[in-house]
Parts: structure tokens; C-alpha cells; sequence
């Protein structure tokens, strides 16, 4: 994925290692709240591929959805992912206008 950006190596392995953080930590709230920032903690970590692999996690979901509407905690991760998806949506339309 991060070859067809043409970025180099170095820059590459940053974002990954800064998107397996924001994933593993689900840190939404400080990404979103600092994104543009000099000192973001999330700096290399594009949200336009962020927003890519969260859409993959919401299709992926999708298909187990009668399972999931039976479990409470699989409904409300799946309301913070489209709660998630719809601000990185905003954040990006801003930031490009």
C-alpha cells in the first residue's frame, strides 16, 4: 500500500508503525483533536489511509452482522467505528478545501 504512494522507506515505516498505534490504541480522540499539529503524536499517519482501513474493518463487520446485533459490545464498537469514519471524513474535507 505505502510503495504506491511513491514515499520513501523511512517515512513509509513511520506511518505503519504510527497507524498500528492508533489502531491497537484506538487513540481516535487525540488523532483527531491533533492532526495538523507540529507535535502531533500521530504525525506521519495520513488520514486518507486511516480512513481506508477503517472502512475495510466496517465491510468486514458487515458480514457478520447477525451475529453482531445480539452483542451488545460488537453494536457499540460498530457505532464508533461509523462515529470514527464520518469525523475522519470531516477532518479531511477541512484540511483539503
Amino acid at each position: 500500500m505505502w510503495s504506491s504512494l511513491g514515499l520513501p522507506a523511512h517515512t513509509q515505516t513511520e506511518e505503519a508503525y504510527g497507524l498500528l498505534d492508533l489502531f491497537t490504541q484506538w487513540d481516535w480522540s487525540t488523532y483527531l483533536a491533533d492532526y495538523g499539529r507540529p507535535t502531533c503524536k500521530y504525525l506521519r499517519v495520513n488520514p486518507h489511509t486511516a480512513l481506508t482501513l477503517l472502512e475495510k474493518m466496517k465491510e468486514t463487520s458487515k458480514k457478520n452482522v447477525v451475529l453482531a446485533q445480539f452483542k451488545k459490545a460488537d453494536r457499540d464498537r460498530q457505532k464508533l467505528i461509523d462515529t470514527v469514519i464520518k469525523q475522519l471524513r470531516n477532518l479531511i474535507a477541512q484540511h483539503h478545501a
